[in-house]
């Protein structure tokens, strides 16, 4: 290649550019992996001039493959280390402990036939045990009492039979449970590819307009999908979290959050006026859980029109043809296709009197079962055993429903849900950082980190403010 000519100076055709300077532990590994490609050549070549071309061609190779991968770690590091997290708060405020902090996920090794009996951690044994000592002690004074002349015990024909009904029961609900446990998942995953798939056709599609336009469009494409995707999330969890979604939404976006229920702003500002328009409009009451689950829906339009927003010629240089812009429409499309199944499921609970009767059954069968059972075994060590064990099942079963039943907040069980969105707005930023630069990547981090605040308030300002308001909503109505 022809000399490079920099302030003047110009590099020889034939002298390479000095690599920049190394440190101690970049060196040795460089060099360790320059050694070993340098033995291979000695055994293939004799000539030693060969092999020095060889060895430091492939020492110039292994420095810039290094430098590569040292480069991608950095800044995968920098943006996981930073000081303020994603949508934790911004950075004025005070951390109180309570932050965006994901789930402790269970893991288990398979294979340790030792470590899955004993792991307390994501287990039912601590909630089962009260159970199974109660119902152990109810056999020991079944036994006492029958020692003493006093039988309490009757015969297990019909315990046998109800016996089926009850396992019926629980069995099916674990199944139908497990059933939706597994939807549900499906549904997060489909938010997650969707979030990515938008980012990165939206990179392909345009990548070659690098003007300062387009790099911000793209820049504010990923931050409202950001945007939306943390809103979803905190819309999963609020049942648990108690944080309104709009306490995690953008100060310049939160006068597009008009709600059918006063949300604590101000009566002069503009969006009081349009909450209590739109409170007007409601046809019948809301509640601030109904709200929670709006938002990502306004928040989804918002993106949209994000999207659409290039059209005005003050981005692009390059025009969309049609056909790419309905393909980028098509991913939030799927986005809001999911995430309605997820409310489909949070908002439709296990069916009630199924749930009911299974409970019924269950612990009438389960802390009558000694009274039957001693009368068919006399050893009370061993009924003791079979009654603890019996208890572990059947009611471990129904607590393992429960702990599925609701996968969405901060129990061991429950998903990852905020964990695999940051992975999520980490996977964004590296879209970035690929076409756009470090600087992009970096704006969209800081941006992000700064201009999201936590709430924490959220129910008692929703129950103040409906007590202040009745008088106004009775006008309105």
């Amino acid at each position: 290649r022809e000399g490079a000519t920099r302030e003047g100076h110009t590099t020889p055709t034939n002298e390479a550019p000095a690599p920049p300077a190394m440190s101690g532990e970049d060196e040795s590994e460089v060099a360790a992996e320059a050694a070993a490609a340098s033995a291979e050549i000695g055994e293939e070549s004799d000539s030693n001039d060969l092999k020095k071309s060889k060895t430091k061609e492939l020492f110039r190779k292994a420095y810039a493959q290094h430098r590569v991968e040292k480069m991608t770690k950095d800044m995968l590091t920098s943006l996981r280390n930073s000081e303020n997290s994603p949508f934790v708060m911004a950075a004025d405020e005070e951390d109180d402990g309570d932050g965006d902090v994901p789930v402790e996920k269970v893991t288990y090794d398979s294979d340790s036939h030792l470590s899955v009996l004993f792991q307390m951690h994501g287990s039912v044994w601590p909630s089962v045990l009260p159970f199974c000592l109660v119902n152990v002690l109810i056999t020991y004074l079944v036994v006492l009492a029958k020692w003493n002349g006093i039988d309490l015990t009757f015969p297990s024909d019909g315990h046998t039979f109800m016996a089926i009904m009850v396992s019926f029961l629980i069995v099916t609900r674990a199944q139908i449970t497990y059933h939706r446990f597994m939807e549900a998942r499906g549904y997060l995953s489909e938010l997650f590819r969707s979030c990515r798939e938008l980012i990165h056709h939206t990179a392909i599609l345009t990548m070659q307009d690098k003007c300062r336009g387009a790099k911000q469009w793209r820049k504010d494409v990923a931050f409202r999908t950001i945007v939306l995707l943390r809103v979803t999330i905190a819309a999963l969890e609020f049942r648990t979290s108690k944080i309104n979604t709009w306490d995690v939404v953008p100060t310049d976006m939160r006068q597009s959050m008009v709600t059918f229920v006063p949300d604590g702003a101000s009566p002069s500002t503009p969006r009081a006026s349009s909450t209590h328009r739109m409170m007007k409009w409601a046809h019948g009451v809301r509640t601030l859980s109904d709200e929670n689950f709006r938002a990502p829906i306004v928040m989804a339009y918002n993106l949209r029109a994000e999207i659409m927003k290039q059209r005005n010629g003050q981005y692009l240089k390059i025009d969309m043809h049609p056909n790419e812009e309905l393909k980028l429409l098509a991913f939030v499309s799927d986005y809001i296709a999911a995430f309605h199944g997820l409310k489909k499921l949070i908002t439709t609970p296990f069916p009630f009197p199924l749930v009911q009767m299974a409970r019924t059954f269950l612990f009438f069968w389960i802390f009558t079962l000694p009274f039957a059972l001693v009368r068919e075994i006399s050893e009370p060590v061993q009924a003791m055993l079979i009654i603890f064990f019996t208890t572990f099942g059947f009611i471990g079963l129904e607590y393992v429903s429960m702990e599925l039943d609701d996968p969405f907040g901060d129990d061991p069980n429950d998903f990852d849900d905020l964990g695999m969105a940051q992975m999520v707005f980490e996977d964004i930023y590296i879209t970035l950082y690929k076409l756009d630069g470090s600087a992009s990547a970096e704006d969209l981090r800081k941006q992000v980190a700064n201009q999201v605040k936590r709430g924490g308030t959220a129910v008692q300002e929703y129950h103040r403010d409906m007590q202040e308001s009745m008088g106004s909503m009775g006008n309105l109505a």
